[in-house]
């Protein structure tokens, strides 16, 4: 029997010759930041989803918050925010993780009584990747951002509970208002949804079948205030187990708050909140 220990001297050996690191990067699969293969994956990434329209770099426009190192790459959380003039301009936000296999995780749309100054949301990363948020303006105009997360095997992680029990809450929804309820168009609240739903992403193993689990995921989530549509979002198995979005809610307190969902298999899922001033 060979002691794990034995071989340290001769990797780490191995690890101080400059040469030999990014060898050894490649064979586990991970590519520094700053490759020709990653830039080239993002060039056909764009043509493919903007139809080869160009994007420009968004400045302080758009800004993405997210891990540098990710603790669980099967919920990672990321932020996307929108300057005070860019908000209220921009008709849709798109985030790609560049490595993942369904590489466009979300796609989030301002409904006419909305808008998209603060978003969030938890992910999956497959690999180390960069990860890009794309603001598209009323006029067709394209800004994007991006940030290199180093994570790996969150597409196909092992689900977090019981599939039969995560099966039985799926559809129900809670809402949470961290600083209170809107009292006005002029000041806009956090607000975080969470849809409870396994989102498998069909490259997940049965641990006792050792068979695939089929793909069930939440792909479309509806936002209401007061009968107006305040955002709408697309999404695939990018977004983590339990999809859980945070958007920024204003308007006069009182009024209801409604979210619809729809998953891959047609199942249709809503809940209803007052928004009262208490809360």
């Amino acid at each position: 029997m060979v002691r794990p220990l034995a071989r340290r001297p001769l990797l780490a050996g191995a690890l101080s010759l400059p040469w030999l690191a990014p060898a050894i990067g490649r064979a586990q699969g991970i590519e520094p930041a700053e490759t020709p293969r990653r830039a080239e994956r993002w060039r056909d990434l764009k043509e493919a989803i903007f139809d080869g329209r160009p994007t420009e770099p968004a400045g302080d426009a758009l800004t993405l918050v997210a891990p540098t190192r990710a603790l669980d790459a099967a919920a990672v959380p990321i932020s996307l925010s929108l300057s005070a003039d860019a908000a209220p301009r921009v008709r849709a936000i798109h985030l790609v993780i560049d490595e993942n296999p369904s590489p466009v995780a979300a796609v989030f749309r301002a409904g006419p009584a909305g808008d998209l100054r603060a978003l969030s949301a938890r992910v999956r990363v497959d690999a180390y990747t960069w990860m890009h948020a794309v603001a598209e303006f009323g006029d067709g105009r394209l800004l994007e951002t991006a940030q290199f997360v180093k994570a790996a095997g969150g597409c196909s992680a092992p689900v977090g509970t019981d599939l039969r029990a995560a099966r039985e809450r799926m559809g129900r929804m809670r809402m949470a208002l961290p600083e209170g309820p809107p009292t006005g168009p002029e000041r806009a609240v956090p607000v975080q949804i969470a849809v409870s739903h396994p989102n498998t992403s069909g490259l997940q193993i049965d641990q006792l079948s050792r068979l695939n689990i089929p793909a069930e995921f939440v792909r479309a989530l509806r936002v209401l205030y007061r009968g107006a549509e305040v955002l709408r979002v697309e999404c695939d198995i990018s977004i983590a187990e339990n999809p859980t979005f945070g958007f920024a809610l204003a308007g006069e307190a009182g009024g209801e708050l409604r979210v619809e969902a729809e998953d891959n298999r047609d199942r249709r899922f809503a809940s209803a909140w007052t928004v009262g001033a208490s809360g």
